[in-house]
């Protein structure tokens, strides 16, 4: 049923004359670019949305893992001589080595640190040693340092090396 006050689209039709008509074509065409254009727009942004939450995932679990490469680190470090040739003790690093496959097959690495010029990039300083080393060397590391795919994920800890103060000489002599 139909309101006989309102016309219908094709009474509508009717009445426009055929410049009128070709300028609606071109006005629909124009906006169906529009619309088109948006559309895609629209999926583009969420693709690359959609690629940063997984990438923000990732990286928050690979960073969790990461202070298990310092407990294995630690637990070497102190296990007495008498037991570094022990079965249990090679099934320990074999562990270690596979969270470090996994983590290199997820493009984690480690930050290489010792020998290294201290870098406020790369490193945190805990502590400041007298060493031989030149001032501002890193001569231990504390805790490993990661990458993922390039970018600093967690910074290596380490120790840099400063110069020792001078002796003072006695003038009184």
């Amino acid at each position: 049923m139909t309101n006989p006050i309102t016309p219908t689209i094709d009474q509508q039709l009717e009445q426009l004359t055929e410049e009128e008509l070709l300028q609606k074509v071109i006005e629909y065409r124009d906006l169906s670019k529009r619309l088109a254009a948006d559309y895609q727009n629209l999926q583009r942004e969420t693709d690359r949305q959609v690629i940063n939450v997984q990438k923000f995932a990732t990286e928050q679990l690979l960073l969790e893992l990461c202070p298990l490469v310092d407990y294995f680190d630690s637990a070497f470090a102190t296990v007495p001589e008498t037991d570094q040739s022990s079965s249990w003790l090679k099934g320990i690093y074999h562990i270690r080595d596979y969270l470090m496959k996994i983590l290199r097959e997820h493009q984690v690495t480690t930050i290489e640190a010792l020998g290294q010029p201290f870098n406020p990039n790369l490193h945190e300083a805990v502590s400041e040693i007298v060493s031989d080393q030149p001032a501002g060397t890193v001569v231990q590391q504390t805790q490993a340092g990661f990458y993922l795919n390039g970018k600093v994920i967690r910074p290596a800890k380490v120790i840099i090396a400063k110069t020792k103060l001078a002796e003072p000489t006695n003038s009184l002599s």
